[in-house]
């Protein structure tokens, strides 16, 4: 298992790099020409990839692209969502790939409650720069019906720009300019001329907790459940100042060494004491 306290370190540039965006079932060609001229105004410079026909994308879409008109000639197509997100985590070896939904709807039943943009950009974009993830893929719906429940099961966070209730749905276009917006205001930040930054006590808990997580099969491989980030918001709840976290830290060790020997590990927990009875003849 890779240490989960190593830290790597990419540039603002680099990251951008690192950002994709997919459009699922585009229905306005204006509209990919528009989101074509918002990622170079943006800095966004990751794979620019569409599901659904490569027709939609016409004079129109050129039209509006002004002088991005080399994003319209670079995207990718894809049959569907799944095989998009595939193809997206085989490029990446390192670490995996973080996917964020957007979404107008609230949460329901079949529906997680969306992070804010803002939020969701910050945690992300730090993730990407910091090393956790190798690539953060921003997936849009249609503009008529948005994303179905089971693409945005396919995905990893649910994101919503917040908006008057009484009319929420927003131009595609102007969507993604917004989490463009957001992931580069998130990146302007001189990262190149910081140190790696040490993880903080909760952080080095909640990777902690991940890591014991998967030893016990909580999280399976490829985590198709999503557990993972599912447990990192519910972790990110903690407070920043935990009284006696080493207690937490011996009991996570404990569990750990359990598993690995297929009982409880009473020996390793207490082998101070039981040595010092042996040194006593008790």
């Amino acid at each position: 298992m890779k240490n989960p306290y190593r830290v790597f370190h990419r540039s603002c540039s680099e990251a951008s790099e690192n950002i994709s965006i997919v459009l699922v079932r585009p229905e306005q060609s204006g509209n990919v020409g528009s989101i074509a001229r918002a990622l170079s105004n943006m800095g966004i410079e990751g794979n620019f990839c569409i599901v659904g026909s490569p027709e939609i994308v016409t004079e129109e879409s050129y039209r509006l692209a002004k002088h991005a008109k080399g994003r319209l000639e670079t995207i990718l197509h894809f049959t569907d969502l799944d095989s998009c997100l595939a193809w997206q985590k085989n490029l990446s070896v390192e670490s995996p790939i973080l996917s964020l939904a957007a979404t107008a709807r609230v949460g329901s039943a079949k529906r997680p409650h969306p992070l804010r943009v803002r939020e969701a950009l910050q945690r992300a974009t730090t993730k990407l720069v910091g090393g956790q993830v190798d690539r953060l893929i921003l997936v849009f719906g249609p503009e008529g019906s948005g994303l179905t429940n089971e693409e945005i099961a396919l995905c990893d966070w649910v994101v919503t720009i917040p908006s008057l209730q009484k009319y929420r749905s927003l131009n595609l276009a102007q969507s993604v300019l917004i989490f463009c917006y957001e992931a580069n205001m998130a990146l302007l930040e001189d990262w190149e001329a910081l140190e790696p930054a040490k993880p903080s006590s909760k952080e080095k808990l909640i990777q902690h907790m991940i890591q014991v997580a998967e030893e016990v099969g909580f999280i399976l491989p490829e985590d198709p459940f999503k557990m993972r980030s599912r447990l990192e918001d519910i972790f990110s709840q903690l407070p920043s100042h935990i009284k006696d976290i080493k207690t937490l830290h011996g009991l996570l060790n404990q569990v750990g060494r359990s598993v690995q020997k297929g009982t409880a590990d009473i020996k390793g927990r207490f082998r101070h004491a039981l040595v010092k009875d042996e040194e006593n003849g008790n």
